[in-house]
Protein backbone atom coordinates (compact mmCIF):
# COMPACT_ATOMS: atom_id res chain seq x y z
CA UNK A 1 0.00 0.00 0.00
CA UNK A 2 1.12 3.32 -0.98
CA UNK A 3 2.15 6.11 2.16
CA UNK A 4 -0.47 8.05 3.15
CA UNK A 5 -1.25 11.55 0.96
CA UNK A 6 -0.27 14.41 3.42
CA UNK A 7 -2.68 17.06 2.33
CA UNK A 8 -1.60 20.22 1.00
CA UNK A 9 2.05 18.59 -0.46
CA UNK A 10 2.82 17.41 -3.94
CA UNK A 11 0.05 16.15 -6.00
CA UNK A 12 -0.94 12.72 -4.45
CA UNK A 13 -0.14 9.33 -6.39
CA UNK A 14 -2.30 8.77 -8.74
CA UNK A 15 -5.01 6.21 -8.58
CA UNK A 16 -6.25 2.51 -8.90
CA UNK A 17 -8.12 1.89 -11.41
CA UNK A 18 -11.14 -0.86 -10.10
CA UNK A 19 -14.22 -1.70 -11.78
CA UNK A 20 -16.41 1.40 -9.99
CA UNK A 21 -13.87 3.83 -10.95
CA UNK A 22 -10.14 5.23 -9.29
CA UNK A 23 -9.55 4.34 -6.10
CA UNK A 24 -6.94 7.35 -4.42
CA UNK A 25 -5.18 6.91 -0.95
CA UNK A 26 -4.96 6.75 1.81
CA UNK A 27 -5.14 10.62 2.62
CA UNK A 28 -3.46 12.06 5.77
CA UNK A 29 -6.23 10.68 7.93
CA UNK A 30 -6.00 6.95 6.34
CA UNK A 31 -9.05 7.13 4.58
CA UNK A 32 -9.29 5.71 0.83
CA UNK A 33 -11.17 7.82 -2.04
CA UNK A 34 -12.94 6.31 -4.86
CA UNK A 35 -13.80 8.21 -7.72
CA UNK A 36 -16.93 6.59 -8.64
CA UNK A 37 -17.22 5.61 -12.48
CA UNK A 38 -21.51 6.85 -12.24
CA UNK A 39 -20.51 10.05 -11.17
CA UNK A 40 -18.44 10.41 -14.27
CA UNK A 41 -21.16 10.17 -16.47
CA UNK A 42 -20.10 6.35 -17.26
CA UNK A 43 -22.97 3.63 -16.75
CA UNK A 44 -25.58 6.16 -14.57
CA UNK A 45 -29.14 4.97 -15.48
CA UNK A 46 -30.35 6.55 -11.56
CA UNK A 47 -29.10 10.13 -13.44
CA UNK A 48 -26.15 10.68 -10.39
CA UNK A 49 -25.19 13.97 -10.67
CA UNK A 50 -21.97 14.01 -12.64
CA UNK A 51 -18.56 15.96 -12.29
CA UNK A 52 -16.95 18.62 -15.12
CA UNK A 53 -14.91 17.11 -16.93
CA UNK A 54 -12.75 19.86 -16.30
CA UNK A 55 -12.41 18.48 -12.63
CA UNK A 56 -9.90 15.78 -12.71
CA UNK A 57 -10.71 12.50 -10.54
CA UNK A 58 -7.24 13.91 -8.98
CA UNK A 59 -8.99 17.11 -7.81
CA UNK A 60 -11.95 15.63 -6.80
CA UNK A 61 -9.85 13.37 -4.25
CA UNK A 62 -7.90 16.78 -3.31
CA UNK A 63 -11.40 18.33 -2.81
CA UNK A 64 -11.89 15.14 -0.35
CA UNK A 65 -9.14 15.76 1.24
CA UNK A 66 -9.41 19.45 1.95
CA UNK A 67 -12.77 18.66 3.69
CA UNK A 68 -11.27 15.74 5.50
CA UNK A 69 -8.28 17.54 6.82
CA UNK A 70 -10.32 20.89 7.30
CA UNK A 71 -12.93 18.72 9.17
CA UNK A 72 -15.99 20.26 6.97
CA UNK A 73 -18.40 17.61 8.16
CA UNK A 74 -22.04 18.18 9.03
CA UNK A 75 -23.40 16.60 11.91
CA UNK A 76 -24.64 13.64 10.14
CA UNK A 77 -20.97 12.66 9.35
CA UNK A 78 -20.97 14.34 5.48
CA UNK A 79 -18.09 15.90 4.33
CA UNK A 80 -18.85 19.25 2.30
CA UNK A 81 -16.28 21.05 -0.10
CA UNK A 82 -16.21 23.89 -2.42
CA UNK A 83 -13.68 25.33 -5.19
CA UNK A 84 -12.66 29.15 -5.08
CA UNK A 85 -14.50 30.19 -3.15
CA UNK A 86 -17.31 28.42 -3.80
CA UNK A 87 -16.96 30.11 -7.63
CA UNK A 88 -16.33 27.20 -9.81
CA UNK A 89 -18.42 25.17 -10.97
CA UNK A 90 -18.04 21.57 -10.17
CA UNK A 91 -20.80 19.28 -11.90
CA UNK A 92 -22.23 19.10 -15.50
CA UNK A 93 -25.42 20.77 -14.00
CA UNK A 94 -23.86 23.86 -12.61
CA UNK A 95 -23.18 22.48 -9.30
CA UNK A 96 -20.47 24.67 -6.97
CA UNK A 97 -20.73 22.53 -3.90
CA UNK A 98 -19.43 18.39 -3.60
CA UNK A 99 -21.34 16.18 -1.19
CA UNK A 100 -18.98 13.21 0.78
CA UNK A 101 -21.83 11.20 1.76
CA UNK A 102 -21.06 9.36 5.16
CA UNK A 103 -19.21 6.11 5.15
CA UNK A 104 -19.71 3.72 7.41
CA UNK A 105 -17.79 1.08 6.87
CA UNK A 106 -14.13 2.31 7.55
CA UNK A 107 -12.82 -0.77 5.04
CA UNK A 108 -14.81 0.79 2.11
CA UNK A 109 -13.67 3.87 0.39
CA UNK A 110 -15.34 7.30 0.21
CA UNK A 111 -16.94 9.01 -2.71
CA UNK A 112 -18.63 12.32 -3.27
CA UNK A 113 -20.16 14.51 -5.91
CA UNK A 114 -21.40 17.54 -7.31
CA UNK A 115 -25.01 19.04 -5.35
CA UNK A 116 -26.65 21.86 -5.27
CA UNK A 117 -29.02 22.87 -2.70
CA UNK A 118 -31.71 24.18 -6.09
CA UNK A 119 -31.96 20.52 -6.82
CA UNK A 120 -32.38 19.52 -3.05
CA UNK A 121 -32.96 20.50 0.48
CA UNK A 122 -30.65 17.41 1.24
CA UNK A 123 -27.66 19.03 -1.13
CA UNK A 124 -27.08 21.85 1.59
CA UNK A 125 -24.64 22.22 4.20
CA UNK A 126 -25.93 22.99 7.65
CA UNK A 127 -26.06 26.57 8.31
CA UNK A 128 -22.92 26.49 11.04
CA UNK A 129 -20.98 24.98 8.37
CA UNK A 130 -21.40 27.70 6.26
CA UNK A 131 -20.37 30.09 8.63
CA UNK A 132 -17.72 28.55 9.83
CA UNK A 133 -16.51 28.89 6.21
CA UNK A 134 -17.65 32.37 5.88
CA UNK A 135 -15.46 33.25 9.02
CA UNK A 136 -12.48 31.69 7.79
CA UNK A 137 -12.48 33.11 4.54
CA UNK A 138 -13.04 29.57 2.72
CA UNK A 139 -16.43 30.93 0.46
CA UNK A 140 -17.13 35.08 0.59
CA UNK A 141 -20.44 36.04 3.01
CA UNK A 142 -21.95 36.50 -0.25
CA UNK A 143 -21.76 33.07 -2.00
CA UNK A 144 -22.24 31.90 2.27
CA UNK A 145 -25.74 33.48 1.91
CA UNK A 146 -26.62 32.03 -1.39
CA UNK A 147 -25.85 28.39 -0.06
CA UNK A 148 -27.65 29.26 3.08
CA UNK A 149 -31.24 30.54 0.90
CA UNK A 150 -30.65 27.33 -1.32
CA UNK A 151 -29.78 30.05 -4.24
CA UNK A 152 -26.45 28.33 -5.58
Amino acid sequence: MPPPYAHRNPPPPPGIAQQAGVVFGPNASGKLYLSANTHRGAGNPYHKSVWLNAISRTEEFLLFCDSDVDNWRDDVGNYWAVKDGGRTILGQDRERLAKFPRNNNARHPWHGFPVSPLDSVNDKPEDQLVEAWIATNVVPKEIGRKIQKYRI
